[in-house]
């Protein structure tokens, strides 16, 4: 059986401490300066960091989970195909939340 994880470089405040997700639905969106600053923040805050991982413009992978403790949250990743065709494939999925400061 694989494992999937879900990779990230920091524990961000949408995390909530949780350490396993489902996978509920992909989407591509474009970070523009059309995009809110709420969402920015909202994506990319840890605890006493602003912006700890800059999100620079261009075309991403939207990607809604449903925590373990039934709190939702989103992660953008770098598009590509294969990276679509992947996540897509795993709707409904667990994922093991990994967590590797930066």
């Amino acid at each position: 059986m694989i494992i999937n994880t879900i990779d990230f470089n920091a524990n961000y405040n949408k995390l909530h401490g949780q350490k396993k997700a489902e996978l509920l639905s992909v989407r591509t969106i474009n970070i523009n300066d059309l995009v809110s600053k709420d969402f920015i923040d909202y994506d990319t805050s840890v605890k006493n960091i602003t912006g700890a991982y800059p999100l620079k413009k261009g075309t991403y992978l939207l990607l809604v989970f449903l925590g373990d403790k039934n709190i939702p949250f989103t992660t953008c990743r770098t598009y590509s195909p294969k990276k679509e065709m992947f996540y897509k494939e795993n709707i409904n999925t667990e994922f093991t939340i990994n967590i590797t400061p930066f």
